[in-house]
């Protein structure tokens, strides 16, 4: 935004309310002060609290403008804002009709598209308006009314109640040349064919055609909403498959090439080609790649759901006693992922809220009800749901399913395995409940537990960590020394603090990420100069309740900016039992060090029981989600079809040997900095350089350093395992101090 309007926004803030921003752009209109659409942009951005219009987003304009066009053609757009479709590219057209419905809009309209005479501005309701346009042809067609709005209006003699959205573009479609097209903003629901009411049914009975549906991810209108938007192409030429691809800024030029020339892209951001009459969301593509990258390295076969689902029943009731148990029932939830129960029982949700699924004779219960709560299991019914701003799955989209079974033979294998884990669960409780209830009993408990390898276990799950946690669990899990077990487990809990930290800063100061306000927690960047464990776990707790509320409350936008697809790492990074782990550890160490003297090794000992206990904790809270996400550092590589092509080192593991592997992204990648990368996404998070590899000054060796303080020496980064280069003074004073000035100013 220009300083001159910035200033007069400034001075007029509190005169701002409802579309009131519109009526001060125009008085710097008439000030004098020049505005462009950056400008009208950046205001919608700053104030758009206070603003309910969504504008198009600068992506979309770039994408219109850059359709070859000819000299003679027509257009209309449905629903005007501020010209922003067009933005200064209106004069190209032969003529180019606005209907505003704000007379404020209209003015400032005429003001950005410039002096031209090829513009007719018609004031007034658009649904009404376009009834006036009864015998006018056009070649291109832009619209994007108001979502999640419904009216009633007359279309071809008969009245309908929709979403205003859909109610403008069914009215539009006798207006479309022969050869023309239709752009719209829609959402998901515009995409569901539950019936021969639905809109794309309605769309097609009037001879209009889908060709072409580009994502538009949470985060990119102005001002910033949750929820995932298409822009649609239409035409009267009915298209054998659809065109889908994500418009962002980082794909457009690609994509639109792409488009254009009806060409599939080197992954799905960049172009893919699916079936029309299958395509219910962007997002059930995605979960279908991910379903296939799982089944590919495991032996599953494709076996449609209707092949072992006899019956499906809907409209259950209301309460559990109105439901109807059926043998071989099992009930599988049409909202959410929770559980698929075979026992009314155990339904956590109303009913009305599942689908009771009668299978048949020869299908094993016990697995399949298993499978769909497994990882796979609920990706798949993930895929299923569509239908806006609440997914849902329907019945015909359940019944039309693939699902992904072993052999009937390694179904019953698996369930015995299942089995097993019950039975020793079950006496892993009883010889707790022993140990304590009877303490002369220890040495034939401790037999009992001789055949769980707890010590291999524990090797096999550090191998999973990202090297700057691993490196230092190894050296734990490797040394004899109960004191140096001790301190070394007391290091890794604050790296730990310290790594979460550096995500989840990364997140919130990326340049882009237009993180809603209540959502950020505010820190004192002078703490960080001289951080120590209790500031990493304070401020790491209150980032993390931020970030719950913003996973709970907007999680396609909050996946979006941690350039994530799926939520299992984001949820183990902000969740309450991580932060119990690290502040009763804080607290452990807060205590020792409180208490000085000679630590004997009983104590010693006894110290490190405690937290090891701690570990067991975090590890049974982390699982296995770092199999699916590795830090890495980027190596050389190479441009090409709109994907960054790079080697890679992936950070994984305690072993300072690196697995390589190429990549390819959408995202700009600098080989200065480490990255959080999503296996199978195409997309990498870029982290603060809290956490670097660097060369020690006296050994040259590769090793992983923690920032540590920022002094007049420079910045101070340490070692937890390497002891020959434990600490690093780096000179790079102004990029951290850069740094602390984004986190002060988000």
């Amino acid at each position: 935004m220009n300083n001159e309007l910035e200033s007069f926004l400034r001075e007029n803030r509190p005169r701002i309310h409802g579309n009131n921003i519109d009526t001060l752009i125009l008085e710097a209109i008439a000030k004098k002060i020049p505005i462009d659409y950056q400008d009208v942009y950046e205001a919608q951005n700053h104030y758009g609290s206070y603003n309910t219009n969504l504008i198009i987003p600068s992506v979309v304009t770039e994408f219109i403008n850059g359709i070859e066009e000819s000299e003679k053609e027509q257009v209309l757009v449905t629903w005007n804002h501020y010209g922003e479709w067009l933005k200064n590219k209106g004069a190209k057209y032969k003529k180019i009709t606005f209907l505003n419905d704000d007379e404020n809009q209209a003015k400032i309209t005429k003001y950005l598209q410039g002096e031209v005479t090829n513009q007719e501005i018609v004031i007034g309701d658009p649904l009404k308006q376009l009834d006036n346009l009864s015998k006018r042809n056009f070649d291109i067609i832009l619209g994007f009314p108001p979502l999640g709005i419904r009216e009633i209006a007359t279309i071809n003699g008969q009245e309908i109640r929709e979403d205003l959205n859909h109610l403008a573009l069914l009215k539009t479609l006798n207006f479309l040349k022969e050869n023309g097209k239709i752009f719209f903003i829609v959402t998901e629901k515009f995409f569901t064919r539950n019936n021969k009411k639905s809109i794309i049914n309605k769309v097609e009975k009037a001879n209009v055609f889908l060709e072409s549906a580009l994502y538009l991810p949470p985060g990119t209108f102005h001002p910033r909403t949750g929820i995932g938007t298409y822009l649609i192409t239409l035409s009267k030429q009915k298209k054998e498959s659809l065109f889908i691809g994500e418009l962002k800024e980082e794909t457009r030029e690609t994509l639109s090439q792409n488009w254009k020339y009806k060409k599939e892209g080197k992954v799905l951001q960049l172009g893919k080609f699916v079936q029309l009459e299958q395509f219910r969301s962007y997002n059930q593509i995605e979960k279908e790649l991910e379903i296939e990258r799982i089944v590919k390295r495991s032996n599953f076969k494709r076996v449609p759901a209707h092949e072992i689902f006899d019956k499906v029943n809907s409209n259950l009731g209301r309460e559990q006693k109105d439901v109807q148990h059926k043998e071989k029932a099992i009930y599988i939830p049409n909202i959410g992922i929770s559980d698929v129960v075979n026992k009314v029982e155990q339904m956590k949700n109303k009913p009305q809220n599942y689908f009771q699924v009668i299978l048949k004779e020869d299908t094993n219960i016990t697995y399949i009800t298993n499978w769909l709560n497994s990882k796979l299991g609920k990706l798949v019914r993930e895929s299923l749901m569509s239908g806006g701003f609440i997914s849902r799955i329907n019945k015909s989209t359940l019944l039309n399913a693939m699902l992904y079974l072993p052999e009937q033979e390694n179904q019953q294998e698996i369930n015995k395995i299942q089995r097993k884990l019950n039975d020793i669960k079950i006496e892993l409780d009883e010889i707790e409940n022993k140990v304590w209830n009877q303490p002369h009993k220890t040495q034939d408990l401790m037999k009992q537990l001789n055949n769980i390898n707890k010590e291999e276990g524990l090797q096999e799950w550090i191998e999973t960590l990202p090297f700057p946690l691993a490196s230092i669990l190894y050296k734990y899990y490797a040394t004899t020394s109960i004191v140096s077990k001790k301190d070394l487990l007391l290091h890794f809990f604050e790296a730990y603090s310290q790594f979460q930290v550096m995500i989840m800063l990364s997140v919130t100061t990326q340049k882009g990420n237009e993180i809603d306000e209540k959502y950020i927690y505010p820190i004192d960047t002078n703490r960080l100069k001289m951080a120590t464990f209790g500031i990493w776990v304070v401020t790491g707790q209150n980032m993390a309740k931020k970030l719950r509320s913003f996973l709970n409350n907007d999680p396609d936008y909050c996946l979006e900016v941690f350039r994530h697809n799926r939520k299992d790492l984001i949820e183990k990074i902000v969740s309450k039992p991580i932060y119990n782990v690290l502040e009763t550890t804080l607290q452990y160490r807060n205590n020792w060090k409180g208490h000085g003297g000679v630590e004997s090794e009983s104590k010693a000992e006894e110290r490190l029981g405690l937290l090891e206990t701690e570990l067991q904790n975090m590890r049974k809270i982390i699982g296995d989600v770092f199999e699916d996400y590795n830090l890495i550092r980027p190596g050389e590589g190479y441009y090409s079809d709109g994907l960054f092509h790079l080697n890679c080192q992936l950070l994984k593991g305690s072993r300072t040997t690196f697995l390589e592997k190429d990549l390819q992204f959408i995202n700009p990648i600098d080989i200065k900095d480490l990255y959080l990368y999503e296996v199978g996404n195409h997309e990498a998070l870029k982290l603060l350089p809290f956490v670097k590899m660097l060369a020690g000054p006296e050994t040259k060796m590769d090793a992983c350093y923690f920032y540590n303080r920022i002094d007049k020496d420079g910045v101070k980064m340490v070692s937890y395992y390497f002891d020959q280069d434990s600490e690093v003074t780096l000179k790079d004073n102004e990029r951290i101090l850069s740094i602390f000035e984004a986190i002060n100013t988000r």
